[in-house]
């Protein structure tokens, strides 16, 4: 049974996970499962870390929901879990709030009588400063480590996106890194210099920018959201992963600096092609999954103007 809370329905399912004296938590927490209507076995959980308005929509969301079934994705809220030291989410993952995640899906294992939630993957999606554990989740737990999702990705020193260090194996899952152009917080830079990094090393990953958006607006990529996660999902075992298709964009910089005072670009041009075959002036961008996402990505980084604006 469900005792409904704001945000959940009869099909939701929710647990608390308590801190150890050790961890670096404030507070007990609280997680919200929604399990696919197939009884066959869960693929992998997509983890969506709150962090306001734009994730809570997510969640509840028909078509993210639809998806989600239709997959065989089990999808969990975690709520913040707050720092001691100042009441903002915890981005380390080994201050506690790694093992409250895992012990959160553990515990549903049990209560819905789903074994099969203790051992898969997890897909993590998070913004702004969740995007910043979302990167670090991949060394936290590299085993369990489906993909990632990072928009908008950032946090304050010094813990930014230029802090993480991730192994060889760790970089093999995937990620879809979103930065903003009109965001005067985490800007464009960093997260792209996150993505180069390891997409220079080999890391299978896709960078995206989302032109003259500030620092919000998720519900703009859902498109492009689903159809990456679909086309990763998709990939076959013997298919090697960042082979094939690769994305280019030639930008400018905005009228606006990032919060280390740093230029932020948008898009002008965009373009699929091979990998190491960037023209002069372009930026490589990755990794293209599948003909659906290369329209996609190309429709949605020559998008001049936000489609919309909520405010997280």
């Amino acid at each position: 049974m469900c005792l409904c809370g704001f945000g959940q329905t009869p099909q939701d399912r929710q647990t608390i996970v308590n801190p150890l004296p050790d961890e670096e938590i404030l507070r007990p927490c609280h997680y919200q499962m929604v399990l696919p209507a197939s009884t066959s076995p869960i693929r992998a959980v997509w983890v969506i870390f709150d962090r306001g308005q734009d994730y809570l929509l997510w969640f509840r969301d028909r078509q993210v929901r639809a998806f989600a079934s239709e997959h065989h994705l089990a999808l969990l809220l975690a709520m913040q879990c707050r720092s001691k030291e100042r009441e903002d989410m915890i981005v380390l993952p080994e201050k506690g709030v790694g093992r409250a995640l895992f012990s959160a899906i553990s515990q549903f294992a049990e209560s819905e009588d789903r074994p099969e939630l203790k051992t898969i993957g997890i897909i993590a999606m998070g913004w702004s400063g969740a995007g910043a554990l979302v990167a670090r989740l991949a060394g936290y737990r590299t085993e369990r480590y489906l993909a990632g999702i990072a928009y908008a990705p950032g946090q304050y020193e010094p813990l930014g996106m230029d802090t993480i260090e991730l192994s060889d194996q760790a970089i093999r899952s995937p990620q879809l890194i979103i930065a903003n152009g009109g965001d005067n917080i985490n800007g464009t830079e960093r997260p792209y210099g996150y993505f180069k990094k390891y997409y220079e090393r080999g890391a299978p990953w896709t960078f995206v920018v989302q032109n003259r958006t500030p620092h919000c607006c998720l519900q703009n990529a859902q498109t492009l959201i689903l159809e990456w996660l679909r086309a990763i999902l998709s990939v076959g075992k013997n298919k090697p992963l960042g082979i094939g298709d690769q994305g280019y964009i030639t930008l400018e910089l905005a009228k606006v600096v990032d919060e280390w005072k740093r230029p932020v670009f948008n898009a002008v041009s965009s373009r699929i092609g091979p990998k190491g075959k960037a023209k002069r002036g372009e930026l490589p961008s990755g990794w293209m999954p599948s003909p659906m996402f290369s329209h996609e990505w190309v429709v949605f980084t020559g998008r001049q103007t936000p489609v919309a604006i909520w405010k997280p």
